[in-house]
């Protein structure tokens, strides 16, 4: 089972704390011998137990500190991290990191010659949403949608970003362009079956889909410009479906 990351932390802070107490003790026990060699103490034992006590009063709580310090650290520089690659709002990838994922996809593919899907969709009439029941409402209901998305993805080997507004982009690793078609629809059926409330009232919200397949060695911004294709083909045919386009050629 993987470690998480804030285990690590943790794991990573115990292990400071050990190398800050033991160098202390170290750096006191030579310290004490140097002492010895040149015959200033009187009692050699007792003046070495002494210098080893008080060294390990002053070791372990420097040593707890360290390590707390490394820490908070290590907890800043990963919410740094997870701000700098999520949507504030949604928790999603952000469409500069997605982007960065899409290209490592393509470079694993090169290595592995399997296929993926690539997928965008947004949410119809969203604008209407916005303007019945304010940006607040609207908020609310993008969160909700990329729970519901997420639900239906294959956990860490599928992607879900926020592309921008009530747009979203969909990567889904080795898949056939009919088995992208198929998440598609089970996302779209999700998202219309969403019971959703505001100041009392009931609504439900639809999103029209666009789905292309990403070959080994593919040009990112062909894929998604022939993504995005496919959704505006969904959204002038009445909305609320999915198009799946196979007739562009990916290669570089």
């Amino acid at each position: 089972m993987p470690i998480s990351n804030r285990s690590r932390d943790v794991f990573d802070s115990l292990l400071f704390f050990a190398f800050v107490a033991i160098t202390a003790l170290c750096l006191s026990f030579t310290f004490s011998m140097m002492m010895y060699q040149l015959g200033v103490p009187t009692n050699p034992r007792a003046f070495v137990l002494t210098n080893l006590l008080i060294s390990a009063c002053v070791a372990l709580p420097t040593g707890v500190i360290a390590s707390q310090h490394e820490f908070r650290l290590k907890n800043y520089q990963r919410r740094l991290e997870a701000l700098a690659a999520t949507d504030p709002l949604t928790g999603l990838y952000n469409r500069r990191f997605f982007k960065q994922a899409l290209e490592d996809e393509v470079q694993r593919m090169r290595r592995t010659h399997q296929t993926a899907g690539l997928v965008m969709f947004d949410l119809d009439h969203f604008k209407c949403i916005n303007d019945r029941f304010g940006h607040k409402s609207g908020d609310l209901v993008l969160q909700e949608v990329a729970s519901a998305a997420f639900a239906e993805l294959r956990g860490p080997f599928d992607r879900l970003g926020r592309w921008g507004g009530e747009e979203f982009v969909i990567l889904l690793s080795n898949v056939t362009l009919e088995q992208s078609a198929l998440v598609c629809e089970r996302i779209r059926e999700r998202i219309a079956s969403l019971h959703l409330e505001c100041r009392g009232q009931d609504f439900s919200i639809t999103a029209s889909f666009g789905t292309c397949l990403l070959k080994p060695g593919a040009q990112i911004d062909l894929a998604l410009e022939t993504a995005d294709a496919a959704l505006f083909q969904s959204k002038n045919s009445g909305r609320n479906k999915v198009t799946a386009r196979r007739a562009v050629e990916l290669a570089a």
